[in-house]
């Protein structure tokens, strides 16, 4: 009867896995470098758009101050009531809060790091596999 025997390992098998963890290696390295320097160029335009938000939030925070004195004193002329005219100024300034804070999270959500190069690389790596692999 037939019996399977197990192939003499053989130098040419070695080289070849050998070959392929070398490549494997090396392609995970540039891999890991492609998306180190887009993590790089984000982290760059984060940082500068959080010094001028924070710049921009201390120049607000004074000019709001002022001008919430200057507004609340002329609704309160008007009313003859502090009270609701810290209401209606109150009221005024969460709606265009709210109206900031949406535009915020409507930028998030388009998402700054999007790794946009390293994607296009994987799918053309896989795409070069695939029909590799099916020679």
């Amino acid at each position: 009867m037939g019996t399977l025997e197990a192939p003499p390992h053989s130098a040419g098998w070695v080289e070849l896995v050998r070959e392929l963890v070398l490549e494997a290696r090396g392609y995970f390295r540039d891999l890991g470098g492609m998306v180190a320097l887009e993590l790089k160029q984000g982290a760059r335009s984060l940082r500068t758009m959080g010094i001028l938000a924070g710049v921009g939030a201390l120049v607000l925070l004074f000019s709001f101050v002022l001008l919430s004195l200057a507004l609340e004193g002329l609704v309160a002329y008007w009313l003859d009531s502090w009270r609701w005219a810290l209401l209606i100024v109150g009221v005024g300034y969460a709606l265009i809060g709210g109206g900031m804070l949406a535009a915020v999270a409507r930028g998030l959500r388009k998402g700054l790091l999007r790794f946009e190069h390293t994607r296009r690389r994987l799918r053309e790596d896989a795409q070069y596999m695939k029909n590799k692999l099916a020679d």
